[in-house]
């Protein structure tokens, strides 16, 4: 894999991202929320019909939670808040790039390089076969924990701050 490429097209989408964000023209659609620490998408339908696809080549907001961003549904406006997504402070994009592809390479290391290794090692083709259908089935789980963890995430109620 090459991380350092992944790094590079994650830190472009960001930038765009932060851009599309302090415009002052999108505002009505989109905006940095007050305090600069998270951002409001105040009409997300005309946001991912008319500036998400222009501005990012994307069509809706799944990948911002991919890259560590919380979304949080408030009436028609979503709020997203991510570390080191902050008003006037862009230099702190890298943390963030720095953060997925060191996440990516960890799940990487740990899940799919020991069924690269045992398809290179397999023998037989019905040992060929167990590894991909191992694979398989560990992914497909892998995918329906993330899926339930995301609606458990929706149905929760933001964390309230005491103060401290």
């Amino acid at each position: 894999m090459d991380y350092c490429t992944e790094r590079n097209e994650i830190y472009a989408f960001l930038k765009k991202a932060y851009e599309l964000v302090d415009d002052p023209c999108t505002d009505k659609i989109i905006s940095w929320a007050p305090g600069g620490k998270s951002f409001v998408v105040s009409e997300p339908l005309k946001c991912s019909t008319d500036l998400l696809p222009l501005r990012l080549g994307i069509t809706d907001f799944a990948i911002f939670q991919s890259y560590g961003f919380s979304k949080i549904v408030s009436g028609q406006e979503l709020e997203f808040l991510c570390n080191d997504f902050e008003k006037g402070r862009p230099e702190l994009l890298d943390k963030i790039g720095d953060r997925y592809v060191a996440e990516s390479k960890a799940f990487y290391e740990k899940w799919y390089k020991p069924f690269q290794d045992r398809l290179k090692n397999a023998k037989t083709r019905e040992e060929w076969d167990l590894v991909v259908k191992e694979q398989k089935e560990f992914f497909e789980n892998e995918s329906k924990e993330r899926r339930a963890s995301r609606l458990r995430t929706k149905s929760s109620p933001p964390a309230q701050s005491n103060g401290i």
